[in-house]
C-alpha cells in the first residue's frame, strides 16, 4: 500500500461523523452537552401543547361566561339601569338595537387575522370550481336547472344524439359504397360520404398556390337534417331505404312496401 492511500482500518473515516446518541459518547462534556439539548427540545414541546390546550380551554370558559346573562348586581348593569336599560332590551336608544354582546373568540394560533377568513374563502372558492367541472363533465352549464328530471332529459338527449351520429355514419356508408358501384366518384354533397382526412402536402400547396380557386363552404345542415338529406337521396336515386335495410326494385315497389321515411314509421 502507497503512502498516499489511506488506511480503511483508520479512525481517519469517522473523524467527520458526528455521533448524536450519548450511550456512544465517551467525552462527558459532550454527552452532557447532548442530554442537556434534548431536555430543552422536550420542554418546548410540552410547552407548545400546554400553550394549545390552555387557549382551548380558555376559549370554552369565555364563552360559557359570555352565554350566561350579567346578575343584577354587577356594577355595570347597574350604570346601565340608571340610564333606563332593562334586561332582554336592545342596547341603544332604538328598540330594535342589538341585544347580545359582540362574542369574542381568544385566537391561540400563531396564523395572521385574516387567515381563518382566507381559508374559509379559498375552500368555498376550491367547492365552487369541483362543483363546476362536475357540472362540465355532466355537460350541464353553469346556469342550467340541476334536478333528477333534467338529468334524464340530458341523458335522453344524449342517447338520442349518438343514435342520430351513428345513423349518419351507416348512410353515409351505403351512399357512398352505391355511388361507387356506379361510378361515381364525387358526392353530390360532401356529408354524403364518410370525411377523409385531407393530406397536409395537398393542402399546403392549395395554400401556397394564388391561383388555386377556393371552393365555396356548403350551407350547413345539423345531424337531423343531413340523415333526412341522406336517406332521401338513398331512396330516389337507388330505391333504397335505410330503415328497411331493404334495395328494393323500383320506386313502386319502394312505395307499396316501405311503411315510410323516418324510423318512427318503421
Amino acid at each position: 500500500m502507497s503512502d498516499e492511500e489511506e488506511d480503511y482500518m483508520s479512525d481517519k473515516f469517522l473523524a467527520g461523523l458526528q455521533d448524536v446518541r450519548p450511550s456512544l459518547v465517551h467525552n462527558r462534556g459532550r454527552k452532557r452537552q447532548i442530554e442537556v439539548e434534548s431536555k430543552k427540545e422536550e420542554l418546548k414541546k410540552r410547552q407548545r401543547e400546554t400553550a394549545a390546550s390552555s387557549g382551548n380551554i380558555d376559549n370554552v370558559r369565555l364563552q360559557q361566561s359570555l352565554n350566561k346573562p350579567i346578575p343584577a348586581d354587577n356594577k355595570g348593569f347597574q350604570l346601565l339601569a340608571k340610564m333606563g336599560y332593562k334586561a332582554g332590551s336592545g342596547l341603544g336608544k332604538t328598540s330594535d338595537a342589538r341585544t347580545e354582546p359582540v362574542g369574542i373568540t381568544i385566537k391561540s394560533g400563531r396564523g395572521g387575522l385574516g387567515r381563518e377568513a382566507a381559508v374559509a374563502e379559498l375552500a368555498l372558492k376550491r367547492q365552487e370550481i369541483r362543483r363546476a367541472h362536475l357540472l362540465s363533465r355532466a355537460g350541464i352549464e353553469s346556469g342550467e336547472e340541476v334536478s333528477t328530471e333534467a338529468y334524464r332529459r340530458r341523458a335522453t338527449h344524449k342517447a338520442e344524439e349518438r343514435k342520430l351520429q351513428y345513423d349518419i355514419k351507416r348512410c353515409q356508408q351505403t351512399c357512398e359504397s352505391l355511388d361507387l358501384k356506379s361510378a361515381i366518384t364525387e358526392p353530390d354533397l360532401d356529408f354524403f360520404w364518410p370525411p377523409k382526412p385531407k393530406e397536409e402536402d395537398e393542402s399546403q400547396s392549395d395554400v401556397d398556390d394564388p391561383e388555386v380557386e377556393v371552393p365555396a363552404k356548403e350551407e350547413q345542415y345539423n345531424p337531423s337534417e343531413q340523415l333526412e338529406l341522406l336517406t332521401g337521396y338513398l331512396r330516389t336515386a337507388y330505391c333504397f331505404c335505410y330503415w328497411c335495410g331493404t334495395h328494393y326494385d323500383d320506386a313502386e315497389d319502394l312505395g307499396s312496401n316501405c311503411p315510410g321515411l323516418t324510423r318512427d314509421e318503421h
